[in-house]
């Protein structure tokens, strides 16, 4: 028996998991509501006392090895899926993703494809492993099936980050490395100066070990918030440096007041083929709570500015569950998304960033009610359809409402390969700029190691030497 925190015990409520690791696996949980004494450790053995609830699973020896019998070998998946059960069972309530707490959760439905199981079986064994909805375990799979062809292991694949740390203003809920563009201004021509050598070893790194480059990934920050020369500057660094010729190169056009017809025209002069532009929500007072200094006009003229120059492949997104919006005004943004008709939407599920002004002044505003939150996630899958989407990419995060998710649909063709490749780490990623994080895979698949970049502007222009440095000792994984 152990106790945790500590060795002791105070007498009142007691979870209690017992795994025996043995031929057979036998999983139990236990819930008491009230246990006193000393000798709580004897009381429960000896089975004196009966819980409030109990859960037991039993784990053959061959279980692990049929089709879809990968997640039945973690000890982790399974008691937790126990003590879900035994917490849903003392508050009555019961989570979408069941037990899972993790942002990778597709990994375990391209875990049991591979073991060899149909839909209705990868189903099956995520609902029962982890407790989760039916409903979550499909859509797990849908996007484990839209996935699968971009993400097999390559050794010689490799996907380029670009940050550009900086942003008209920060917006409440944002925790990403973000500078005022207006009060870094001079600071700008260094940081570039800076990322170009970064970019210059890379091309290096890329050319010296006959790496593919699949694709690039510009965001920050905001990197039309730089002015249009800077940004032909960076775009040009790239182009001149490394062979890109072959790749998907997304840049963030997030804010369309950072948006004009010369910054566009330098987007499609360097080969740019897919950009965002995202209106987070299309109701002009949510704007103004939420720190952005553009209204929904705005965003409707630059997205199809962006159309007569010939983008043809324009992702936006949105945000389910920002503050003080109901049902209706969401409602409201998925109408204008789809009258727009992007090719691919990013429906976010509002989180509660420990970096964020947003958790500094959690009490100053009014967030979004669950059941409202999830009727939301639910109409934008359905708006998603009616624009021929499908889910492609997922992820999740801590303190997201709901306990949901972050969807990327698109249309068929139209999926962010930099975007699947981030979450299901198969191919290495080079991130370059202030407080990017490198994350190169080992050539056998088995080994991931990060590099992280200071996130301090002047810090990573004084030690760019130093980040460059740390990228070299990973380039032989």
């Amino acid at each position: 028996f152990r106790f945790y925190p500590g060795n002791g015990y105070i007498s009142g409520q007691v979870l209690y998991l017992e795994v025996k690791d043995e031929d057979v696996r036998r999983y139990r949980a236990e819930y008491y509501s009230c246990l006193e004494g000393s000798n709580v450790p004897e009381i429960i053995a000896s089975g004196k006392a009966k819980p409030d609830f109990s859960v037991s699973r039993t784990i053959s020896s061959d279980e692990p090895e049929r089709p879809g019998g990968t997640i039945l070998k973690s000890h982790k998946i399974l008691a937790g899926a126990l003590i879900y059960e035994i917490l849903s069972g003392v508050t009555g309530k019961r989570l979408p993703y069941g037990s899972l707490t993790g942002v990778r959760p597709v990994k375990l439905a391209i875990s049991c494809i591979r073991d060899g199981l149909d839909k209705n079986g990868v189903i099956n064994a995520l609902a029962y492993a982890t407790g989760m909805s039916r409903e979550k375990a499909e859509l797990l799979y849908d996007v484990a099936e839209a996935e699968l062809p971009y993400i097999e292991h390559d050794p010689d694949s490799v996907h380029i980050y670009v940050g550009i740390p900086f942003c008209t203003s920060r917006c409440l809920y944002c925790s990403f490395a973000s500078y005022p563009a207006d009060r870094y201004r001079t600071l700008i021509p260094e940081y570039i100066e800076a990322l170009g050598k970064e970019i210059r070893f890379t091309g290096e790194m890329v050319e010296s070990g006959n790496l593919s480059v699949r694709s690039v990934y510009i965001g920050g920050g905001t990197p039309t918030a730089l002015d249009s020369h800077s940004l032909d500057h960076v775009l040009c660094l790239l182009n001149r440096n490394i062979d890109i010729s072959n790749a998907e190169f997304t840049v963030e056009a997030g804010r369309p007041d950072t948006i004009d017809e010369e910054k566009l025209r330098v987007l499609k002069s360097n080969n740019v083929t897919r950009i965002s532009i995202n209106p987070q929500t299309m109701n002009e007072e949510t704007l103004k709570i939420i720190g952005r200094n553009h209204t929904p006009d705005d965003i409707r003229q630059k997205f199809f500015l962006a159309r007569e120059m010939g983008f043809g492949n324009i992702n936006m997104d949105i945000i389910a569950g920002l503050p003080y919006e109901n049902g209706e005004m969401f409602m409201n943004t998925l109408e204008k998304i789809e009258e727009m008709a992007p090719e691919s939407l990013t429906v976010h599920t509002m989180a509660v960033k420990r970096a964020s002004r947003l958790h500094g002044d959690i009490d100053g505003y009014r967030l979004t009610e669950d059941s409202i939150v999830e009727a939301m996630t639910g109409a934008a899958r359905r708006s998603a359809e009616r624009m021929g989407m499908r889910p492609y990419y997922l992820y999740r995060q801590k303190n997201i409402l709901a306990n949901l998710e972050n969807i990327g649909y698109s249309k068929p063709g139209f999926e962010c390969i930099y975007n699947i490749n981030t979450m299901e780490e198969s191919q290495t990623i080079i991130a370059l700029g202030a407080g990017a994080i490198s994350k190169f895979v080992s050539r056998d698949g088995k080994k991931i190691e990060r590099a992280c970049n200071v996130r301090e502007v002047a810090q990573y222009i004084e030690r760019i030497d130093e980040m460059i440095e740390r990228k070299k000792a990973f380039i032989s994984l």
